[in-house]
Order: C-alpha cells, then sequence, then structure tokens
C-alpha cells in the first residue's frame, strides 16, 4: 500500500483499479455461465475505469504496466473474453462470430500500424532544439496532426467499444447485424486513424536531421547576434519552478542589450510566461555546446543548478547569479556560488549575507543591482479599503533539507487561519503558499490541506460570486491560456504582449472586485499574482523566506513566525528580513500587534524601520532598479567585451611542454601536436 502510495494512486485511484480488477474476473465468472446480459454490464463498467484510467494516464497506467496488465493485454483481454462467450452459448460458426473473430484481428492489426507510425512522428518531431521568436521556417517542419498529439493509445483502444457491446447485444437475442456492424464500426474508426496517419508520417520520413536543426537555430542566432542570456534549469517540467524565470522576463525585455532565453528542459517551456524575447530549449549539452553563442557576454542564472555547469564553463561569458529573490535562508549566500563571476543582489543586505560566509566570496564579486520586479507593487490601500483588513499568510516551503525547514504551516498554520476567520473583527485571509510546499514533507502536506478545507468551509457562509462574474473571469482565462498557447507557434511582437499584460490586468481586476471584501482567497495558481495579492492586501504573516523582503517594497505591516522562541532581539539579529517587522511567537503572540499596524496605520510601531529595512534589502528609490539592473548588465558586457573581443576564442592553445624559449627540445621523431580548430585563435 505505501509503494502505491509513493506512486501516486490515491483512495479514488485505487478504487478504479479494484473495480477493474473484479470486473475482468466477474466476466470470467460470467462467460463458463453464460449469463450474457451481466457480462455486457460489467463491460459497460470496464469501459468507464478505461476512461477514469486514461483521465489519471500519468499514474494508473504505470502501476497497470508494472503488474503486466498494459493497455494491450487489457484489449485483447476483453476480445478474448468475448469470443470465449461465443463459444459458451454456443454461437461458434455463425456470421456474426466470423465477423467479431475478424474484426479483432484487423482491430488489432490496425491500432499496431497506427500506433507504429504515432510513436515515429512523435520521435520525428522531437526536436533537439526547440524556439519561440525565432523563425525556423527554412526547415518546412511538418506538424503532427492535433488527433496524433492529443489522442494516446488508451483512448484509442476504448474503439473497440462497438466491436465489445454489438457482440454482446447479438449474443443477447438481438440480429446478427449488430455484431457485424459493430465489429466494422471499431475497424473502421482505426482505419480512419491509420490512413489519416500516413501523410504526416511519409512527411516525417523527410525530417530534417538534428545537425541540420541545430545549424538552422545557429544561423537564426548568428543572424540576432545575442549579447545577453537568462539561463534557467530546473529538474522536471513544473509551473512551480519556472516561476524563477517568469520573474526575470520583464526585465530583461527592457535591458538595452539583444536578451536570448535559455532553457534546459523541454517540459518546462509550456510554463514560460509569453515574451517578444528569442527563447531556446535545448537539454542536451551537447548541443547547447554547438550552439552559436559567440557574440554573448553576460549569461545571467536565477536558480543554483548542476545544469548550470554546462554554461559556466564557456570563459568568454561572464557569468551572474540572480537568484529569484532575496531572503535569509541559507541558498541566499550559498558558497556554490563562487562558481559565478559575480553575484547579483538587490541591497547592502544580500551584499551582508555574502559576507559572512567567509573566504567564499570575494565582496568585490558582489554587486547591488535592486529588484526590478517590484515596480509592480503598490502603497499601502485607503482607509476606505482597509476597513476590512487583508490579511496575507504566506509561509515558505519545507527546503530541500532539514537545515532549510522553515515553513510554519505545519506548527502555526491552521492556528493562524482558524484564529484570523473566526476572530471579534473580520479580517480577509489570503492563503498564499510557496509553490513547493508538501512536496517533500507529508506533514507540511497534510498542514496544507487542513488550511484549505478550513477556508473552503469558512466562504460557504458568504455570498458567492456573481454567475455573471464567474462567466467573464472563465472568458479571460481561457482567452489568457489559448495567447499561452498560441504564443509559443508565433513570433510576439510589443503590441501582442500589451494586448496580454491587458487581458491579465482584467482578469485581476475583475477577480478582485467580485468576490466582495469578506470572501477569503485560496492562492495556490499562478493567478492571481503575488505581487497582486500584496497589492490587495494590509498586512502580512511569513516566513523566513523572499516574499518578505519583496513585501517589504509595499511599506506595508508583516510579521514573522518565529519557530523556535527565540526571542524578538535574538531572532531579527539572526534574521535581518524580520528587523521590521513583528514576531509571531508561539501560541500567535504578536498577532494582534500587527492586525492593529494594518487598521491603523498611524500605531504602526514598525513603520520607520522598515523605510530603513527596504532601502538596506532593495537599495535606493533612485535611480530605480530597473535602470540600476540595465547598467550593470551594461557594465558586465563591456568588461567582458574587452577581455574577449569579437571573433577570439576563450580557451587559449596549451603551451607545448617540450617548446622553451622558441628552442625546439622534442625528443627525436616527436611531431607537434596539431590542436583542431585552434589555428586562428586569438
Amino acid at each position: 500500500m505505501n509503494r502505491l502510495r509513493h506512486l501516486g494512486v490515491d483512495g479514488p485511484a485505487l478504487a478504479v483499479l479494484a473495480a477493474m480488477g473484479l470486473s475482468f474476473l466477474l466476466q470470467a465468472i460470467e462467460v463458463a455461465m453464460a449469463q450474457v446480459w451481466v457480462f455486457g454490464l460489467l463491460a459497460l463498467v470496464l469501459y468507464t475505469t478505461e476512461w477514469l484510467v486514461a483521465q489519471r494516464v500519468t499514474v494508473l497506467t504505470k502501476v497497470l504496466s508494472r503488474i503486466r496488465v498494459g493497455l494491450t493485454v487489457r484489449m485483447l483481454l476483453r476480445q478474448i473474453l468475448l469470443i470465449a462467450l461465443y463459444v459458451s452459448v454456443g454461437a461458434i460458426g455463425t456470421a456474426a462470430y466470423w465477423s467479431t473473430f475478424a474484426g479483432m484481428g484487423a482491430f488489432f492489426v490496425l491500432s499496431l500500424g497506427y500506433d507504429l507510425m504515432r510513436l515515429q512522428i512523435m520521435r520525428r518531431s522531437r526536436l533537439p532544439v526547440r524556439t519561440r521568436n525565432l523563425d525556423l521556417s527554412a526547415l518546412n517542419l511538418p506538424q503532427p496532426p492535433g488527433f496524433v498529439r492529443e489522442l494516446p493509445m488508451n483512448r484509442v483502444f476504448l474503439a473497440d467499444i462497438a466491436l465489445v457491446l454489438g457482440g454482446v447485444a447479438h449474443l443477447a437475442g438481438g440480429p446478427e447485424w449488430l455484431a457485424i456492424g459493430g465489429a466494422a464500426l471499431s475497424t473502421g474508426a482505426v482505419l480512419v486513424l491509420a490512413l489519416a496517419s500516413v501523410p504526416t508520417f511519409l512527411a516525417h520520413l523527410r525530417f530534417p536531421s538534428d545537425a541540420q536543426v541545430i545549424e538552422e537555430v545557429g544561423e537564426r542566432l548568428r543572424a540576432y547576434r545575442p549579447e545577453v542570456v537568462l539561463y534557467f534549469t530546473f529538474g522536471v517540467g513544473s509551473q512551480n519552478g519556472v516561476y524563477q524565470a517568469n520573474m526575470w522576463l520583464e526585465a530583461m525585455e527592457r535591458l538595452d542589450r539583444r536578451a536570448l532565453v535559455v532553457f534546459r528542459e523541454h517540459a518546462n517551456l509550456p510554463y514560460l510566461e509569453p515574451t517578444s524575447l528569442p527563447v531556446v530549449s535545448v537539454p542536451r549539452a551537447d548541443d547547447l555546446a554547438a550552439l552559436d553563442l559567440s557574440t554573448v557576454r553576460v549569461a545571467l542564472y536565477p536558480g543554483n543548478a548542476g545544469k548550470n555547469i554546462h554554461l559556466v564553463q564557456r570563459a568568454e561569458i561572464k557569468h551572474v547569479f540572480i537568484g529569484h529573490g532575496d531572503s535569509d535562508k541559507l541558498p541566499s549566500s550559498n558558497r556554490v556560488s563562487r562558481i559565478f563571476d559575480e553575484i547579483w543582489v538587490a541591497g547592502r543586505g544580500g551584499r551582508e549575507r555574502y559576507r559572512r560566509v567567509r573566504h567564499a566570496i570575494d565582496d568585490r564579486d558582489v554587486v547591488e543591482v535592486g529588484r526590478p520586479q517590484l515596480d509592480a507593487v503598490s502603497g499601502p490601500r485607503t482607509a476606505a479599503e482597509r476597513s476590512v483588513p487583508t490579511v496575507i499568510y504566506a509561509p515558505t516551503w519545507e527546503g530541500v533539507d532539514d537545515n532549510n525547514y522553515l515553513t510554519s504551516a505545519d506548527t502555526v498554520g491552521a492556528e493562524l487561519v482558524e484564529r484570523l476567520l473566526g476572530g471579534a473583527e473580520p479580517v480577509r485571509l489570503i492563503y498564499k503558499p510557496h509553490p513547493l510546499l508538501g512536496k517533500r514533507s507529508p506533514r507540511a502536506a497534510a498542514a496544507h490541506r487542513r488550511i484549505v478545507e478550513a477556508v473552503t468551509a469558512h466562504n460557504r457562509g458568504l455570498e458567492p460570486v456573481p454567475p455573471e462574474s464567474e462567466r467573464r473571469l472563465a472568458e479571460l482565462r481561457g482567452r489568457i491560456e489559448r495567447f499561452r498557447e498560441e504564443s509559443s507557434e508565433r513570433n510576439l511582437t510589443g503590441a501582442d504582449l500589451e494586448g496580454y499584460r491587458d487581458l491579465l490586468r482584467q482578469w485581476h481586476d475583475l477577480y478582485w472586485t467580485s468576490a466582495g471584501p469578506l470572501r477569503h482567497h485560496v492562492v495556490t495558481d499562478p493567478f492571481p499574482t503575488l505581487f497582486s495579492c500584496f497589492n490587495e492586501s494590509d498586512a502580512m504573516v511569513s516566513d523566513i523566506s523572499s516574499v518578505v523582503a519583496d513585501f517589504i517594497a509595499s511599506g506595508k505591516p508583516y510579521a514573522i513566525a518565529d519557530l523556535w522562541d527565540t526571542g524578538d532581539d535574538e531572532f531579527r539579529r539572526q534574521y535581518p528580513s524580520a528587523g521590521a517587522g513583528y514576531v509571531l511567537r508561539p501560541g500567535l503572540a504578536g498577532l494582534e500587534e500587527v492586525l492593529a499596524a494594518a487598521r491603523r496605520p498611524e500605531d504602526d510601531a514598525m513603520a520607520r524601520r522598515r523605510e530603513i529595512l527596504k532601502e538596506y534589502l532593495l537599495g535606493p528609490d533612485e535611480p530605480d532598479a530597473q535602470s540600476r539592473f540595465s547598467a550593470a548588465v551594461n557594465d558586465l558586457y563591456e568588461r567582458g567585451l574587452r577581455d574577449f573581443p569579437p571573433g577570439t576564442f576563450a580557451e587559449p592553445v596549451p603551451a607545448d611542454p617540450f617548446r622553451e624559449d622558441g628552442a625546439d627540445d622534442r625528443p627525436d621523431g616527436m611531431a607537434p601536436v596539431a590542436v583542431p580548430g585552434k589555428e586562428n585563435a586569438g
């Protein structure tokens, strides 16, 4: 049972598996008893369970394959049981029997042929490099039809339903044409699929090789001449990680230098926000090495990951760790960051975090550039807007290991939410957990579920969102999603992006206004965005996290949970981001102070401290962060260009160990060592 849970098989999934296995067993019994109608009802149950398996293909299909009852086995078993039923009722040799038997063979052969063509099409369609905003039309790449991409075999095999139920209906007393027609219908459906796939299959036989694709992408890059790269890698595809790259896109678009986005996992690409920048996704290190990045002199890394080394090894490029937010967590001052040429932080607080990592990071390599993203964060709301104060509870996740286990979700989270929901004075809650909360710790996952259930239960007694607003929100969300899907197929202009961002503004405005001032919100989706939640709030409760530094840009009061009861002064000393915050101690002591500050800003004892801390963590307001970020990119680019002018190689020609002062001291007969490709090294 534990192994099934590890695979993601929950109670409903287990019930589906049990129903499928029991139905097959009972069908075998009904064959022996010649109970045709019961057999038919069980067949309907089987097709229902197959449809449910198709909805959860990544979980249930994996389990069924491991126990050797995959798609093909289950299809053949359904049909073999039908033939056995023919035998049991003595209907062998009839036209219906031979039609069913022939239909089974034809269905199997045609579905196998379709599957083979489909696999070849999909395999040949897997480009070594995927791109956005780069014109690859010269390759004349054929696109697989929609049904090939979107119709997996676990749904194709369900087409034998006409064959099976037609045979059952005939054996239950119906005319022979039911069996004959059912067999013809199932076979015809797969035949149509197979024939429709043939032209695409033939086109993909002429698909360009990986080398040709790489060369064409290289040609496009040579024409574009990128100068700065945003480089991102994050394990398996998940929108929970791609936010690290998304937060830098607009800042990259506003640079003076030509920027390029490089992804290392195709599966992450669908979660990249629409951008006008060229994007290249290249999973294999050899293919990355083959791309022409000769004009790039600055590479920016929002995450610390092993695959960074595949670009960091290029010495002609200046490599910079920019991170994805400033926090007091250990990863925000990681010794591993010494592999980069420079580390860019928001303000003096980030610099001093690295100073504490003694003998690891040279202070001269730390540059304060601000946080350009925070232009979207607005200040305190009006008195009317905060008549019912809004509090964000934004717990962090449990970290990569127990040394970074800083989430309050499983200690004070549920109690905090209950207190906010059930207080004497009304408070609106926005629950905005870290996207990865509960991914590593079952305890944290359980706490998250309890919080969501509590918020959902409390909302049941409130006025629902008006139906017309729900329809409009769904319409806007659909347009947003369609734009995101289409953005991967065409080049985007500035006007395209402005239209997209206007849709986002419309959706956010309607989302907040239609819910009313008392409705609580659980935000685990990319929408509404974190900064939109900031702007809709009056105070925040969080943990040691980069969210705190970002929220400080709003100037609003906040509290940080002290999980260890270290005392306010010591806690603020250990974690500078807490220096202007209220400390939430065990038993939720300190909660009323931050709520009072949210209701009455004039009584906020921490207001002046926040002004000082804001400049310490995020840098000065003038010049603005985007200007400082752009200036840092320009300066580093110029230095990179001086070190490696265009046309020079980053790797010097190895010295000849047998040559000294111009004399050739090699042993007799030893020829000079040629270094391929280095003849023109500068």
